[in-house]
């Protein structure tokens, strides 16, 4: 599981690194703002992952995002992951993939400069 460190484009803008989707997950940080292209030749699912339980026990469940195939902006989805209910105690956001075949990703953080 790969650990994906948030970008920040400032005002003179970046262009992001992007990094594979691993089979076993990644992490990004939470507040992030994940940006999916999946050029594959299908739909894959990205699930973020909920580390805990609510109030008397109860499950939490997972957030599925589908991410479906393309080129440019048809293969491109774009999601946050707040801290709450996903982050674990490393403040890190869980995600796990159906497929990674030709599937990439970046987080971005907050606005700071």
């Amino acid at each position: 599981m790969a650990t994906v460190a948030k970008q920040n484009p400032g005002l003179d803008g970046i262009q992001p690194t992007t990094s594979n989707a691993s089979g076993g997950g990644d992490k990004v940080p939470a507040g992030a703002r994940v940006h999916v292209l999946n050029t594959g030749s299908g739909s894959v699912n990205c699930t973020i992952n909920t580390p805990g339980t609510a109030r008397g026990g109860l499950a939490i469940a997972d957030k599925v995002i589908a991410c479906p195939n393309g080129t440019g902006s048809a293969g491109t989805t774009i999601f946050d992951v707040p801290t709450d209910p996903y982050a674990d105690a490393d403040g890190l956001v869980s995600l796990t993939w159906s497929g990674t075949t030709n599937v990439v990703f970046y987080a971005l953080g907050p606005v700071s400069s």
